[in-house]
């Protein structure tokens, strides 16, 4: 059995005079890292503030002594809140028998002023330790009033973290998404994330987005990540809402992460992605058309939509609601790549670029040492290029040698300016 971790424990109280000074002197931190906002009710808060008037206990606050000595609330949050909104006469209390603060006569002010709040002071034993230690009591007394899955994972610390929370913040495409509630925007840009760091596009194997694989990748990616992933993630999220910014405003997460992995898939495999942004616009907008013509439960297909097409649609919608697994989201992701490229024909990029040694020997006797394209003599010793016949960027592909010139470096430029003439 592991040893039992055994923290700094103090118990102490405040009265409830002494609070307005501990807030405007930061000496108690409310850390919106993981911390739920004011959340409470009416009901609650009057229930809190009766209790007080009444000399009844709220119980015991749970303070962690952070870095700079501050009491870093991990229970009791909401009853400071509270009781600082009341001392400041923000609270709703006209249809109760409870008088505003500010109606208190000099009697109950002192008497009010005067209740103890009790509080248990952590601090870790263990340096090491010391910010597992805040997010696991953080949890576990919040099992009275469950976190939701966003808020458990905005309680871990580290590189994953700050890498999706700095998403979170700085990232148009959350700017269309509307006001968050309980971290649900951060917790998309995690489970992007994850998806990011996780996946084998080619293979199309992927993560589950459940708690226990995202906290699993807090964990893993808590003090390391792959910064070239990191930069693709970033280029993913740029590239969505450059390609659907005002579409966004009506999707949802579940619709979002499919998108994001199609996205993701297009700019490593697709060749000549020029115009994938407005190719990428026109299919979302025709993809959710499609999805949104019909209901999960009716049986047959609208009008003008076939019954093939209906029943992967429907599909689709099906694997949605089990949503963070990884074989449904597998399934989901076929079904998309599947129609993008039923309606932009998706050519392959060959990952090769470039010609080995044997290739270019073959080009060179080939062409019997000669360059194409100036008929003069050439060294095989010195600096010679490949040029693509049909471009690497539309898809052609290196392994083809019938795609292939061996050719002098001018002659190359020469080649490749003419080119991008054509192109432009």
């Amino acid at each position: 059995m592991q040893k039992q971790t055994v923290p700094n424990i103090d118990f102490k109280h405040f009265v409830i005079a002494e609070i307005p000074g501990l807030f405007q002197n930061n000496k108690v931190k409310i850390n919106s890292e993981y911390q739920r906002g004011d959340i409470w009710n009416s009901n609650q808060k009057y229930e809190l503030i009766k209790s007080i008037v009444n000399s009844y206990s709220i119980g015991v606050l749970v303070l962690f002594i952070n870095d700079q000595k501050q009491y870093e609330i991990l229970d009791g949050q909401q009853r400071l809140i509270t009781i600082m909104q009341y001392l400041e006469d923000k609270i709703d209390l006209s249809k109760t028998e409870i008088q505003k603060y500010s109606d208190l006569t000099l009697q109950e002010k002192t008497h009010f002023d005067a209740y103890c709040i009790y509080y248990l002071k952590l601090m870790s034993h263990d340096p090491d330790s010391k910010e597992e230690d805040i997010v696991q009591t953080f949890l576990r007394l919040q099992e009275g009033t469950p976190l939701n899955k966003a808020e458990k994972i905005n309680a871990y610390r580290g590189k994953f973290k700050d890498i999706f929370r700095c998403a979170r913040e700085n990232q148009l495409i959350f700017k269309y998404l509307g006001k968050e509630k309980r971290f649900r925007w951060r917790q998309l840009a995690a489970e992007l994330l994850l998806l990011e760091l996780e996946s084998n596009y080619e293979k199309k194997i992927f993560p589950g987005l459940d708690l226990a694989s995202l906290i699993g990748a807090l964990k893993k990616y808590k003090r390391q990540i792959n910064s070239k992933k990191v930069t693709f993630y970033i280029g993913n999220l740029d590239c969505l809402e450059r390609s659907l910014n005002y579409l966004l405003t009506a999707l949802q997460p579940s619709t979002i992460v499919m998108f994001y992995l199609l996205m993701a898939y297009l700019r490593k495999n697709k060749a000549n992605n020029r115009d994938l942004l407005n190719e990428f616009s026109e299919f979302a907008k025709e993809f959710m058309q499609q999805l949104s013509s019909f209901s999960i439960y009716d049986a047959n297909p609208p009008v003008g939509m076939s019954k093939s097409l209906f029943d992967k649609y429907k599909k689709f919608k099906t694997e949605s609601k089990i949503m963070t697994t990884s074989d449904s989201i597998k399934n989901r992701f076929d079904i998309i790549l599947n129609e993008y490229n039923r309606l932009y024909p998706i050519i392959i990029r060959d990952p090769i670029r470039l010609h080995d040694n044997e290739q270019r020997r073959n080009l060179f006797y080939r062409q019997k040492g000669t360059c194409p394209l100036c008929k003069k003599q050439l060294d095989f010793r010195a600096g010679l290029s490949v040029h693509h016949i049909f471009p690497h960027s539309k898809g052609g592909r290196t392994d083809d040698l019938n795609n292939a010139q061996l050719l002098h470096e001018k002659c190359h430029h020469i080649l490749e300016k003419k080119r991008s003439k054509k192109s432009s």
